[in-house]
Formats: structure tokens, C-alpha cells, sequence
């Protein structure tokens, strides 16, 4: 999908949130959580990725919206949920989901996680088995040892002052609506770091989550190969696997039709 058809997408989504969107925050003690809601029906959570917010699934949440109550935060230190001292980590921001979901009364949720939202839903499924009812991970590794090398490589080698161009449209995004757009450079330590250190599951810790599961691979990733996602789906015990020709780590923007008939088929359908 080119970047028209994105941009397109986008405006159209900006439009339809006006007038179905309900938004509030929520004080945890150390940050606030900005979290959106849309329609009606059994809880899903949308966790997008790192540097990202909530607006990035900008193609899903009208769609999924149509058949589930759609429960959409902007996570720690992302878009405009506020920041703290503390460094990331994916056990860090599925705390803060938990306690989120105990503010709006959730007993049980299905979670739809890309890339790092996909990290923080297998916390939620190891650490809160009972909050989790189903799980939709896109493009997400299990472990820092699935990076291609030379991916990993990048990781301590991003400088935050001289961004390749693709940042520099994030961090355009990023100031638009951050708690505190001059926190980005922090963000971008703070993303490189956690980076450096997670994902650490291990296959034995996988073998756990009892959730229904669906991984959702692009054919084109260019973080870790299929090999990994293969590895994941054969570790838990009630997991697939669906590879999505074409698709790269943004699959969600590039492939919406086709991924969005995926979620809605597994969440309604699977067990």
C-alpha cells in the first residue's frame, strides 16, 4: 500500500474517531495513561508498537470496532500517556495494562499486539493468564536472539540526533500529540535500550500460554525471518500461524483488509 493510500486511510480515520471515540486518562501513581474506547461487545485490547501510538492502527480500529469493544492506550512514555524515570521493559507496560484494565472493570480481555505491544501481550499471558483471553500477535519476536545480526547491530548504533529518514516521520507523528513532544530523544534511548535487553522468553516459558493464539508474520519482515515465528507457534500449545505475502514489519498499514478478516475471524471464531 503506498503512502497516499495510507495518508488517505488516515484522514479518513481521524474523521469517523470525532464522533465515536471516548478518551480519559488514567493516573497509575508515577505516569497518567491516555487510553481511547470504541464500540461495543466483548473487551480487545490494541497495543501498538514501539515509538508509535494508539492512532497507528488507524486501518483496524473502525473495523474491529464494528463487532468488539475496542480498548486502544497509548503506552508508557508513547503518544500522550506521560512518562517516569524508570527504564522500559515489556513487564513494566503489562503492568500498567492490568491495572488499567482493573480501573474500567475489565475481568477479561483479548489482546491484539504489534511488535512491541505483541511482547507486552505475552507478559500479559504469562504473568496474568487470567486477564487474557486471546491473543492476535503481529510481528513479533519471542526473543532478542531473532533479530538478523545486522538488525541487533543497529540497535546500539541508532543515534538520536541524526535519525535515518524513516524516524524523522515518526517523530513528526510523535510531536503532534505527546504529553511531552521534548521527550522524544529520551524515548528513543529509552526504545533502544529495552531493544538491547528484550524479549528474553524462552521457548519453555511459551509452552504456558494456554491462550488461543494467532501469529501474524508479513512475508517481507525485515527484523527476523519466519524461522522464529515458526519456533513461537510450535512452542505454545494452542497457536497458528498466518504469513501474509508482501507484508513487511508494518503490515497492519500495507495489508489492512486481509489482516483485519484475520482478527475478526480468530477472535469470533477460534478456540
Amino acid at each position: 500500500m503506498g503512502l497516499v493510500k495510507m495518508f488517505v486511510g488516515n484522514v479518513k480515520f481521524n474523521a469517523w474517531k470525532r464522533k465515536n471515540i471516548i478518551e480519559d486518562y488514567f493516573d497509575i501513581g508515577d505516569i497518567k495513561i491516555y487510553y481511547a474506547t470504541f464500540g461495543v461487545g466483548e473487551p480487545v485490547f490494541l497495543l501498538h508498537g514501539g515509538m508509535a501510538d494508539y492512532t497507528s492502527w488507524f486501518f483496524q480500529i473502525k473495523e474491529l470496532a464494528k463487532h468488539f469493544q475496542i480498548v486502544a492506550p497509548d503506552t508508557r512514555a508513547h503518544g500522550r500517556t506521560t512518562d517516569s524515570d524508570k527504564p522500559l521493559s515489556y513487564e513494566l507496560l503489562a503492568s500498567d495494562i492490568s491495572q488499567l484494565m482493573k480501573k474500567l472493570d475489565i475481568k477479561k480481555a483479548s489482546f491484539v499486539g504489534w511488535s512491541d505491544g505483541g511482547c507486552t501481550a505475552l507478559v500479559l499471558a504469562l504473568k496474568y493468564p487470567e486477564l487474557v483471553n486471546k491473543l492476535v500477535l503481529i510481528e513479533t519476536p519471542y526473543n532478542i536472539s531473532n533479530y538478523h545480526p545486522e538488525i541487533f547491530e543497529n540497535f546500539s548504533n541508532v543515534d538520536p540526533n541524526n535519525l535515518p529518514k524513516e524516524y524523522k516521520f515518526i517523530k513528526r507523528a510523535y510531536e503532534k500529540v505527546a504529553a511531552d513532544p521534548d521527550n522524544w530523544l529520551n524515548l528513543i534511548e529509552k526504545e533502544m535500550d529495552l531493544a538491547k535487553r528484550e524479549p528474553n522468553f524462552t521457548l519453555n516459558q511459551l509452552k504456558n500460554i494456554e491462550s488461543p493464539s494467532l501469529i501474524i508474520f508479513g512475508g517481507e519482515e525485515q527484523l527476523f525471518p519466519l524461522e522464529a515465528m515458526q519456533e513461537m507457534r510450535n512452542a505454545m500449545p494452542n497457536a497458528r500461524l498466518e504469513v501474509i505475502p508482501g507484508g513487511t514489519h508494518i503490515v497492519l498499514m500495507e495489508k489492512p483488509k486481509l489482516l483485519n478478516q484475520l482478527i475478526i475471524d480468530f477472535l469470533k471464531n477460534f478456540s
